[in-house]
């Protein structure tokens, strides 16, 4: 492994964690800091900029070399993010690299499989929009929190969330539910639990900020790894 690429790599994991942290006393805090904002943009965009220096060391070894001086100054070398195959073809024709496909082709393999238009990397189109240059500052959070209720006995449970109200006379699990609560009286048969489901969004969209993190620092670790093995 390149000491500057793991060094980087190691870098991505301690923002991530940061910002995990940050995340945690938000939500005690019922609110979105800055550190949060400005954590979110750090780790999407350490982990682009590593995807891109990944795919340029291969371009390095297998192409800069046999370029004209003035290929070498108008080469567009970025890791590839296009939502359909003719895309990346036009990309990889603006890095110089057009013959990937019949010269290299396990690795053209390899650039193809990790694109968003495969389910399984959907996120990198996310990760594109919210750490390219034209996104370089992140649209403000939303906070949505949901209240989720569960009770238990025995091997059995009821759970239920927001938009139910339980009305005078009701029991769950044979223990009566308190209209003014709405939760279950105080007993020793039922085990009851509240949680409080919350996520950080960004503006406009149902993506998960610490989701889409912690996504592009694991699977994008993989991909630099990956690549790197053509080295």
């Amino acid at each position: 492994m390149d000491k500057d690429i793991q060094s980087q790599l190691d870098r991505a994991r301690e923002l991530l964690q940061a910002l995990e942290n940050a995340c945690d006393n938000d939500l005690r805090a019922k609110d979105v800091s800055g550190k949060t904002k400005n954590l979110s943009q750090e780790v999407l965009l350490k982990v682009r900029h590593l995807l891109d220096q990944t795919i340029y060391k291969f371009f390095e070894k297998h192409y800069l070399s046999s370029l004209s001086d003035t290929d070498k100054k108008s080469a567009k070398v970025y890791f590839p993010i296009v939502s359909k195959n003719d895309d990346l073809k036009s990309v990889l024709g603006r890095a110089k690299m057009s013959d990937l496909e019949t010269s290299h082709q396990d690795f053209y393999k390899l650039i193809d499989s990790v694109q968003p238009y495969n389910q399984d990397y959907l996120w990198l189109k996310y990760l594109a929009n919210y750490a390219s240059e034209k996104h370089i500052r992140l649209t403000p959070q939303t906070k949505t929190e949901t209240k989720r209720v569960t009770v238990s006995r025995g091997s059995g449970s009821v759970s239920w969330g927001p938009g139910v109200t339980f009305g005078g006379g009701v029991s769950v699990m044979g223990v009566p539910i308190d209209p003014a609560t709405q939760m279950p009286v105080p007993n020793n048969i039922t085990e009851t639990k509240v949680e409080n489901w919350v996520s950080f969004l960004f503006e406009g969209s149902d993506v998960n900020v610490l989701w889409l993190c912690k996504k592009s620092v694991e699977d994008g670790e993989n991909i630099v790894k990956r690549v790197l093995e053509f080295v």
